[in-house]
């Protein structure tokens, strides 16, 4: 006969009733503070505070919001914007991760670029669309190159802090057993900057969608950010609103996805940071 631990299955079960518990009164809070600011937009609208010419009455983004999805334009300028977003995160992060690491364990290569890192990751990608158009064209190839830039620089920021906190005794250990190059990046380096380097991710995925609609508006390039602007030019506000709300929700959605793609990557870290 098989014995159960019941203390042990009923600390499990509360923990797990307390984790889905603080989760629904999070959810509760944040769709309270939706709630609260669509209150807001609707009263001003009513009172005449705000303009209708400039946010449009909320009941007619609201239906404009339901509308665009039967619109044969939507799926196809979505799936434009994820893929080539998508495209530029990988460039990028596929650049930055082994650059960061190996300027992270050398600090006088540190040191030496900190001034070019410090002006790269503060110039703005969109006054780089004039030479990126010449180079490439109003095309995808030109989008994919600037979201790539845009998230290079938060995944090596990030990875540099991740390879300059390797434990010391870890650094010695290796110099000791004199560990190769290849297992000491693959098996030491990357798993410790792990965490740093999921920090950059998080931030360059919600930048990429950002830099894909933006380059979009003003390029014209497939995508939502065209059709903002094809909105706005046709004087149809609520729509562009509309379609602002799906480029939001869009960021929302796959900054939810990482971070359950990042419980499953680094789930000894989280649970040796909250105990």
């Amino acid at each position: 006969m098989m014995l159960c631990d019941e203390p042990g299955i009923g600390r499990f079960r509360s923990e797990g009733d307390a984790e889905m518990g603080e989760g629904f009164r999070l959810f509760i809070w944040q769709g309270g503070v939706v709630l609260f600011l669509v209150a807001i937009w609707a009263l001003g609208n009513a009172t005449g505070l705000i303009d209708m010419a400039i946010l449009p009455p909320v009941q007619i983004v609201g239906y404009q919001i339901a509308a665009v999805l039967v619109r044969p334009e939507f799926a196809a300028a979505m799936g434009h914007t994820i893929f080539d977003a998508l495209r530029g995160l990988l460039i990028g992060s596929i650049l930055a991760i082994p650059a960061g690491i190996l300027i992270g364990m050398f600090p006088a290569v540190e040191r030496a670029t900190r001034m070019l890192i410090d002006f790269g990751r503060s110039f703005p990608v969109i006054a780089l669309l004039p030479i990126l158009v010449l180079l490439f064209g109003a095309t995808s190839e030109m989008k994919v190159v600037a979201i790539a830039i845009a998230c290079f620089f938060p995944v090596l920021i990030q990875t540099i802090s991740g390879a300059r906190r390797l434990d010391r005794t870890i650094v010695d250990t290796i110099r000791s057993y004199r560990i190769p190059a290849h297992l000491r990046f693959f098996k030491v380096l990357l798993p410790a900057a792990g965490p740093y380097i999921s920090t950059g991710l998080r931030i360059a995925t919600t930048v990429s969608i950002l830099v894909s609609v933006g380059v979009e508006i003003v390029s014209l390039t497939p995508g939502i950010g065209r059709e903002i602007s094809l909105a706005r030019s046709y004087n149809e506000t609520p729509t562009a609103f509309a379609y602002i709300f799906f480029a939001g929700l869009l960021g929302v959605f796959l900054t939810f996805l990482w971070d359950r793609l990042e419980a499953r990557l680094l789930g000894w870290h989280l649970r040796s940071t909250a105990e």
